[in-house]
């Protein structure tokens, strides 16, 4: 599939790899409008795709992504304003990551900010360079954390680390971020693409089709009574027992081979 090029993205298809830039480098990839839109527009049309199994995220440029852009965004400034650009536009952009039905690879090449963080907390596996520092500056200029990011970073690190980084608006280092579990795996900027591309390539070799209900099962845990958890983890494997990847994993199993999974 040839590279798809957008007003502030582009995406390609390599096998069962997507990959999804930001591509505003000139504004250190910062979100406008546009971009916002065109996310969730893309992340909607790669969930329905049978033949995308991992999608990876990437920023151009030597920064991931600054946050919103704030020139664009917030030109009027009403409350009620505000209130419908996060409900009617932000709101769905962390809603179609979060339910993205495959794995998704956040690679971040350098720093991330503000809004931008919520694209690496709502990814499932976040490998970084040593230079890709974790910074929520919405504290500094007197403004809360939005795009979903105190929900995502909540999950992520518990509440009380969520409120010293919040309240402090605290900026991690890649080696802080790694520490506290915000980041997978951190390496230094010679090995980085190595570790993308050796990571994508055992997600897309898997079993996607468990990894999608997997993660939508671990990402609802936390908020879900036992019993109700219980009856969701009973139908999710019920329906594994009866797709295609389980019956070639349990005769690859037999057969004493790899197995060789198609996502269905």
């Amino acid at each position: 599939m040839p590279e798809i090029t957008m007003e502030t993205l582009t995406y390609r298809v390599d096998g069962t790899v997507g990959t999804l830039t930001l591509n505003r480098p000139q504004v250190r990839n910062a979100m406008n409008g546009r971009m916002i839109d065109e996310l969730r527009e893309t992340l909607e049309q790669v969930n329905l795709d049978p033949a995308v199994r991992v999608l990876v995220l990437r920023g151009e440029g030597p920064v991931f992504c600054a946050g919103g852009d704030l020139r664009d965004l917030f030109t009027d400034t009403h409350p009620v304003a505000i209130r419908n650009l996060l409900s009617h536009r932000i709101r769905p952009l962390a809603r179609a990551l979060i339910t993205v039905d495959k794995p998704v690879v956040c690679a971040l090449q350098g720093p991330v900010a503000g809004a931008g963080l919520s694209l690496a907390l709502g990814a499932d596996f976040v490998i970084a360079t040593e230079e890709a520092s974790f910074v929520t500056a919405f504290g500094k200029i007197g403004a809360i954390p939005d795009a979903g990011v105190m929900w995502l970073l909540a999950q992520h690190v518990g509440l009380m680390r969520a409120k010293d980084i919040v309240l402090r608006a605290r900026t991690l280092t890649a080696a802080q971020a790694l520490e506290l579990g915000i980041y997978t795996e951190v390496v230094p900027k010679a090995g980085f693409e190595d570790a993308v591309n050796g990571l994508v390539a055992e997600l897309a070799d898997g079993a996607t089709l468990a990894m999608a209900f997997a993660k939508h099962a671990l990402r609802d845990a936390v908020r879900m009574p036992f019993d109700a958890f219980m009856d969701l983890e009973a139908v999710g494997q019920g329906l594994m027992h009866a797709s295609h990847d389980h019956a070639e994993g349990v005769q690859a199993f037999l057969e004493k081979r790899a197995p060789r999974f198609t996502g269905r």
